[in-house]
């Protein structure tokens, strides 16, 4: 919940929708919102019948916050933002490696496999300022869904550990990734 709100700082939420969007009881929330917003982190506006909460963007700690966020529960969310606008050209994307197995040091580059008709090119074009978000190196490895197919067709070694490992989806899912192979 507070990743969702620390990284759409323009958003703001009422309980009962952080709830939904969290999958958390709205009295657990509720509860935790008010400390939240009690010690500063966030704040409340009251809307018509509704109390909505946002990122107070004010607080001293809000960007090392935010930022903690983005290089960890955000990453994906950052990544896929950066993709957005070329999402239907793109069959499945994910994270893998140190990252996607969530074993990532302070030092981690971000691995990311695209498989879909997007170049590399574009893929480095479009990822390179998140670099800046994340503070980490990007790495995009690019497959044309024809390629990639055949690479697992032949049995790709590096493709076959990277299936076999944790992934963490920026766009599709694992039942995606297995209709391309």
């Amino acid at each position: 919940m507070l990743g969702l709100l620390l990284l759409k700082p323009n958003a703001s939420y009422h309980v009962r929708e952080l709830a939904r969007l969290t999958n958390t009881a709205p009295g657990t929330l509720h509860k935790e919102l008010a400390k939240l917003t009690i010690s500063g982190i966030l704040q409340s506006k009251k809307v018509g019948n509704q109390v909505h909460y946002s990122a107070n963007l004010a607080c001293p700690i809000y960007e090392e916050l935010a930022s903690i966020f983005r290089k960890t529960s955000g990453l994906a969310d950052v990544l896929a933002e950066a993709l957005i606008s070329v999402k239907d050209q793109i069959t499945v994307a994910f994270v893998f490696g140190s990252v996607g197995r969530g074993e990532q040091q302070s030092t981690s580059d971000v691995d990311v496999m695209i498989i879909g008709a997007l170049s590399f090119g574009d893929a480095v074009q479009l990822l390179h300022p998140t670099q800046a978000i994340l503070q980490r190196e990007i790495n995009p490895v690019v497959y044309s869904t024809e390629e990639f197919q055949r690479r697992v067709k032949n049995n790709d070694s590096f493709l076959n550990e990277v299936l076999t490992k944790p992934k963490l989806f920026i766009i599709g899912a694992e039942n995606e990734l297995r209709q391309s192979t």
